[in-house]
């Protein structure tokens, strides 16, 4: 597997994740959508851009939104990215001083256009060099084709970080870029089971499509670097709103010589 994510850019792990984690994380999407359970601090959830401006109404509270950004301080989905299986995995492509950043739980609701462009996951990170990075993503429903699974263009982890921009689309979800220049008819289409998971390089191409089904899509997803990589922002936080995404790194594994993350909450 380790020769495939360095000659395509990614590979799967069928039925990494067991069926018990999959029903407590998607649990605790849907008791923080109804307002159960209060969000942890720094936690964002974000609405599709057509929920937002009131031109659909979701049939439910998770109907409504898109994803919940910066779930490393939430004490129930933290456990993914402090999932042993997914670390092993990735300490044998990165080495073992291990930090968690980016973390979040993505839902593709239906009545929604709910499409994410073809982008490189670099474009949003300050550490570098970028093979000292995996994302990993999990599917936490049945994904096809038809409720909007990812696909990827294998090979273009060994190119440079592309120039990105909001696609020319009616309705953009904020900070959804695309980059530019994609040649699409080379996209491969990831059909996953629950409990599948990707590992993917920072500069893979990847995007994902519609959802035309009336379920939702759920997934989980957090990016591993190695401690070591160097921060090129040097030390800037570049805030979402109200929200710090630097405050989502947590020290998962070994050293951190850097002080990136966060005391766990």
């Amino acid at each position: 597997m380790e020769t495939d994510y360095w000659r395509d850019g990614y590979f799967i792990r069928r039925k990494l994740v067991p069926e018990e984690m999959i029903d407590t994380l998607n649990q605790r999407f849907a008791d923080i959508a109804d307002g159960t359970v209060a969000q942890a601090p720094n936690m964002q959830v974000a609405r599709n851009v057509e929920i937002a401006k009131g031109l659909v109404t979701p049939r439910t509270p998770a109907h409504g939104i898109a994803k919940v950004n910066f779930v490393n301080g939430d004490p129930v989905m933290s456990r993914y990215a402090h999932y042993e299986p997914i670390i092993d995995q990735v300490t044998e492509l990165i080495g073992d001083d291990l930090i968690a950043l980016n973390s979040m739980y993505l839902n593709k609701p239906t009545d929604v256009d709910g499409r994410h462009p073809l982008h490189q996951d670099l474009l949003y990170f300050p550490l570098r060099p970028a093979d000292h990075i995996v994302g990993v993503w999990t599917a936490l429903d049945q994904i096809t084709r038809e409720n909007g699974c990812l696909v990827v263009i294998p090979g273009t982890h060994t190119g440079e970080l592309l120039e990105h921009d909001y696609p020319d689309w009616e309705h953009k979800n904020f900070l959804f870029f695309g980059a530019k220049g994609i040649k699409v008819d080379l996209r491969v289409h990831l059909e996953m089971d629950p409990g599948d998971t990707l590992f993917f390089h920072p500069l893979l191409v990847h995007g994902s499509g519609y959802n035309r089904t009336e379920d939702l899509r759920r997934a989980i997803a957090v990016h591993y670097a190695s401690a070591h990589c160097e921060d090129i922002w040097r030390g800037e936080t570049k805030t979402i709103g109200n929200f710090n995404p630097r405050l989502d790194i947590r020290l998962i594994r070994g050293n951190d010589p850097h002080n990136y993350a966060q005391p766990a909450s």
